[in-house]
């Protein structure tokens, strides 16, 4: 679903056939959303040009004007059981993934070939990449979140979870700050080493919080079945702008300046 943060106007894009879906990410050079189904076990994508004739061969060839009613579903690649988190390098034509299946992390091209496992992993939710400094973010819910170059040296946690586990985190690169929620409700941020971590609010809820984006000086987040968005100063109150009848499992906060 896109929600327009000015208008509040809600359009569904795509229908996932019923399969939950625990992250989104974007190829901002070719314009495809990407999103693993975590239980139809592939990567699916739709095309979404900004041009009024784009065309793009990949498998088949498409073309169609954005906005657009056409999105059609892309599988790019086979995966392992319970694919859970993706993020996109498309600086370097790279899809990467974490399955909680086979806990691994795997890397294929944004076509889909060249697919392999680069890392074995304990219990992986979620991953991001810091493409200008060549950093590699995940969330391993055993450990804690970890950190490596892409070549996957230098290796390390940087922040360790003890008696609570996360399912949500997001990166910011203008600040170097990474930004997540554990399973108490506890909103949190650290510099990319791990240190100078703050709380910025408690939800409240336990359990219910496995969605965020970071854009700006603003934070979106989950919970359970609603959107909110909060400032990153800590003790800000958050404000709910939209109201599912699902709960929301997965967020991507798209910087049209961007493109």
């Amino acid at each position: 679903m896109e929600f327009d943060v000015d208008t509040h106007n809600v359009t569904v894009l795509v229908d996932t056939g019923g399969s939950d879906v625990f992250a989104l990410d974007y190829d901002y050079k070719n314009r495809y959303i990407y999103f693993p189904r975590y239980d139809i076990h592939d990567i699916v994508r739709y095309v979404n040009f900004y041009s009024d004739d784009v065309k793009k061969t990949n498998y088949n060839l498409y073309r169609f004007p954005y906005p657009s009613k056409n999105r059609t579903l892309q599988t790019v690649a086979q995966t392992d059981l319970y694919p859970v988190g993706i993020a996109v390098d498309s600086a370097n034509d790279h899809i990467y993934w974490v399955d909680i299946y086979m806990y691994k992390l795997s890397r294929c091209n944004l076509d889909g070939t060249n697919m392999t496992v680069l890392s074995n992993l304990s219990y992986p939710w979620v991953i991001r990449l810091d493409v200008t400094n060549r950093w590699i973010y995940i969330v391993d819910n055993s450990l804690g979140i970890m950190k490596s170059r892409f070549e996957l040296s230098e290796k390390q946690t940087i922040v360790n979870f003890t008696s609570t586990s996360v399912y949500c985190m997001d990166i910011e690169t203008n600040e170097n700050r990474l930004y997540w929620i554990n399973n108490n409700g506890f909103m949190k941020s650290a510099k990319y080493d791990g240190s100078d971590v703050k709380i910025i609010l408690s939800t409240n809820f336990a359990g219910n919080n496995i969605a965020i984006g970071v854009l700006g000086s603003y934070i979106y987040y989950a919970d359970n079945k609603q959107l909110l968005i909060v400032t990153k100063t800590p003790g800000s109150k958050p404000t709910v702008l939209f109201n599912d009848t699902s709960r929301i499992d997965s967020i991507f906060v798209f910087n049209q300046s961007g493109m």
